[in-house]
């Protein structure tokens, strides 16, 4: 017998002991996962230790059901790195697993329950008298004829206490209670079909063959036919799906045929990770152009980094259209030349189809993609050809820092300044850069941060030496940075120069460049119709009846719909508190410039093919492909988005980028606020001009000329923002000089949110270490139906470089915060290094 640790996705920061009969294992079982019971439920963890069996200890714990894994799915350095961001990140190590895993690979048992019994309304009556909890799970109950899992009657509840009253209500006879466990992720397998070999080289025969089934089996005869030359064009094997519609023949055939022995039927696994979109918007081999002089220094010191196969970092730091993704490219081809493998963190690869098509161009089959869009059967694909090293590049969002690569030896985080890299929700709320560093550092490989707008906390890493800063101040091929032209809203208006979201001065140059076919970006980061609707008579606006924020009205679905928690309502024209007969669009979003833009430009003459792109019009999957390829090859004019245009993309005829209004994130309560802005600016700005024969232009329309972020972005200089921000944040002891720590707590009761905020922050002992404010209540009071109160953390770098003053400090607040005053009623989340304090 072994005594074995698991560590179990809950939001204990414990392992779990469990019994392991030795007879039933290979030699290596640590980081293998493993199904084991766990109070009335069955849940998957993973083993982290073992120790040896002492039967004192073993009395009272239960056995493993199940080790699922062959192989350990972790390997020691992916431990070591789950353990350090369950440390750092304040959850349990199995989350942190968990995390590290696809969806499917962490199958769990499911607890479903059904009323058996019709309960009067007297009895209902009796029951909410003595126990009001019990009714109130009961009503739940009855408004559902199929089985409901006990998961979902929990959140219907707010509560995680229902187990007492379930089990009441069974030895009463009045539910029935089922489980099953969840659907795992596995291999696909599909029938394909080949010739045989004894018929393929034998020439007469297939000639005999094929002249018997002319004439009595034309169908076979086709399939036949198909296999053969198949094969000649080295298609070996044939799926047989795709078999029967390319030969319009039916499955009987196929089985006739491999009755005869002529062809051969196999069950072979399918890869569903496979990029199965032939449309492609490029099919250019960067890998043959030729570097800049910058290009290849950047590559030079990156490449002497790989070659000392030690932990090294590095600021790349290009301006837009510097060509960073090609010393990307040179840098993986020199790591696959080490026979290492290479991993490429994007903000969103959902959004970047160019990117995909680029890598593949250059490394065909050996790149796998893994990102939100993906099935879960495709995500499992893709981490089993990584596993298996099929796969040796790996491109993806987030989550792919965790892709099981063997040896690594280059990662590469691309825009990494995006607050996209940060997870908010669930568990671990860790930040993908971060990871990829620490990754970095315990693999051994060289890692790549690159930006034309690198953050702040990186920028600072890179002047202090902890980052080795490589800089491309040029445009490659020749292309010029676009020319920037400020145009001031308020001086406009007055000036009768502005007709409703457009100044004359952009309607003219988009106007202008549609009439030398040359393309148009748009940019607007506020999608639906208007941001709010208001009666002009007593002032009413409709808001969310879960969040405090007003609703976003979106005009094709005639829909007011919350941008948080996605309640909806019917858009209505007359006020519903006063009875004006109109209520007024206030504000701008995307689909209200898509309506009034084809109207101004008719003014013009001008009729543009104009698409728009935000979350609305590209939730389908491939829509943002077809909407993108459509624009490349000039059937559309003009693209209209938000920050889904600012980055990703690269497209030699767009020569003018439009900003409709640079200040909607300029005055939010955020100390990133200006840094986010610049940012965004500068990244949508390099859509511009990336052609060394077309040159390109930039009009920002603002309220605020004279602010840091319009002057940095208008005089391309990074160095204007950085010298700003980082005297601003060493005065306020905001990120780098500080660890920025969100402790939020929400609840329906706003009493006791409040009251267990309030103790909370009582029990985080004072310390110089760390300066701690709150509780307060945030910009967005209620969200999701939940009352919020946050306190803030500043964790000083110069007293706690490494954090642990203030990871002790919360743990002991944490223990007695749960010995006190914990209650299932409020929620607290504790995110280290926020993006958020709204």
């Amino acid at each position: 017998m072994l005594i074995v640790e698991v560590a179990l996705p809950v939001p204990v920061n414990n392992l779990f002991s469990y019994l392991l009969d030795m007879e039933d294992i290979s030699s290596n079982i640590i980081g293998s996962r493993a199904i084991v019971p766990f109070g009335r439920r069955t849940l998957t963890g993973v083993i982290v230790s073992k120790n040896e069996y002492k039967e004192i200890e073993s009395k009272k714990l239960k056995f493993i059901s199940e080790i699922i894994d062959e192989s350990p799915v972790f390997n020691p350095e992916m431990l070591k790195l789950t353990k350090w961001l369950a440390d750092y990140y304040f959850c349990s190590w199995g989350e942190a697993l968990k995390a590290a895993l696809p969806i499917g690979m962490s199958p769990k048992t499911v607890v479903k329950i059904k009323l058996t019994y019709n309960f009067s309304g007297e009895e209902l009556r009796l029951i909410k008298k003595k126990a009001p909890k019990r009714a109130l799970l009961i009503e739940h109950l009855m408004n559902h004829n199929e089985p409901v899992t006990v998961g979902y009657l929990e959140k219907q509840l707010n509560t995680t206490t229902i187990a007492e009253q379930i089990e009441a209500l069974a030895e009463m006879g009045f539910i029935e209670i089922t489980s099953g466990k969840t659907k795992e992720a596995k291999i696909k397998k599909q029938n394909f079909a080949c010739i045989s070999d004894n018929v393929f080289n034998d020439n007469d025969l297939f000639r005999k063959i094929l002249a018997v089934s002319d004439v009595k089996y034309p169908n076979q005869s086709a399939i036949l036919s198909f296999l053969y030359l198949s094969r000649i064009n080295n298609v070996t094997q044939y799926l047989v799906a795709d078999l029967l519609k390319e030969t319009k023949t039916t499955n009987s055939d196929v089985l006739s045929l491999k009755k005869k022995g002529h062809i051969e039927v196999l069950e072979m696994e399918v890869d569903r990770s496979v990029n199965k979109e032939l449309i492609t918007l490029s099919d250019r081999d960067e890998s043959k152009l030729e570097l800049t002089e910058q290009q290849q220094s950047a590559l030079g010191n990156i490449k002497e980094a790989l070659d000392k196969n030690k932990f090294d970092a590095f600021l790349l730091n290009g301006v837009t259209g510097s060509g960073k993704t090609l010393v990307y490219i040179q840098a993986i081809i020199h790591t696959l030349q080490n026979n290492k493998s290479a991993l490429m963190l994007v903000p969103e690869i959902s959004l970047t189809p160019q990117l995909i098509d680029r890598f593949r161009n250059v490394f065909k089959d050996g790149v796998v993609a893994i990102h939100s869009r993906m099935s879960d059967g495709e995500r499992y694909d893709a981490w089993r050809q990584i596993y298996t090293g099929n796969k040796k590049i790996v491109i993806g969002a987030r989550s792919a820092v965790f892709a099981p690569m063997i040896n690594p030896g280059l990662i590469i985080v691309d825009e990494e300044h995006e607050p996209s890299y940060k997870q908010d929700s669930p568990a671990p709320r860790y930040n993908a850069r971060d990871i990829a560093i620490m990754r970095a550092k315990i693999e051994n490989a060289t890692i790549v941060l690159g930006s034309a707008t690198p953050s702040i906390e990186s920028k600072y890493n890179a002047e202090t030496n902890k980052y080795k800063e490589l800089k491309i101040s040029e445009r490659a091929d020749n292309a010029r940075m676009p020319e920037i032209i400020v145009v001031d809203k308020v001086s406009a208006r007055k000036s009768g120069n502005l007709s409703g979201s457009f100044s004359k001065l952009l309607l003219e140059e988009i106007v202008d460049k549609l009439k030398n076919k040359e393309g148009v970006i748009l940019f607007h980061n506020r999608r639906g119709f208007a941001p709010l609707l208001e009666c002009p008579d007593c002032g009413y606006i409709p808001v969310c009846r879960n969040c405090d924020v007003s609703l976003t009205f979106h005009l094709p679905s005639k829909q007011l719909r919350c941008h948080y928690c996605g309640y909806t309502l019917s858009a209505f024209r007359a006020c519903p508190a006063c009875g004006f007969p109109e209520m007024k669009e206030i504000g701008t979003g995307t689909q209200k410039i898509e309506e009034e833009l084809p109207e101004l430009l008719a003014a013009y003459g001008c009729q543009p093919v104009i698409q728009r792109v935000d979350l609305d019009t590209t939730s389908k999957k491939g829509s943002l492909r077809k909407i993108l390829t459509a624009f490349s090859e000039g059937e559309s004019d003009i693209l209209i988005g938000t920050q889904m245009v600012a980055k990703g993309l690269d497209f030699a005829r767009v020569t003018l980028v439009g900003v409709v209004n640079a200040d909607l994130q300029l005055f939010l309560p955020d100390f990133r606020a200006t840094e986010r802005t610049y940012q965004l600016l500068t990244q949508v700005s390099g859509r511009a001009g990336r052609s060394s024969d077309k040159p390109g232009k930039v009009i920002i329309q603002t309220s605020y000329p004279a602010s840091i972020a319009l002057k940095a972005t208008v005089s391309n200089s990074y160095n204007i923002l950085y010298d700003n921000e980082i005297v601003h944040r060493a005065d306020a002891d905001y990120p780098p000089f500080s660890r920025f720590i969100s402790i939020e707590l929400s609840g329906k009761d706003e009493r006791k949110v409040n009251n267990n905020a309030i103790n909370f922050y009582n029990l985080i002992q004072d310390n110089n270490a760390y300066i701690k404010l709150g509780p307060t209540t945030p910009v967005i009071g209620k969200l999701r139906g939940n009352y919020r109160r946050i306190i803030i953390i500043k964790d000083l770098k110069r007293f706690d470089n490494s954090g642990n003053i203030i990871r002790k400090a919360l743990y002991n607040a944490m223990n007695e915060y749960n010995r006190q005053f914990s209650t299932s009623t409020v929620k607290m989340i504790i995110d280290i290094d926020s993006y958020h304090s709204l």
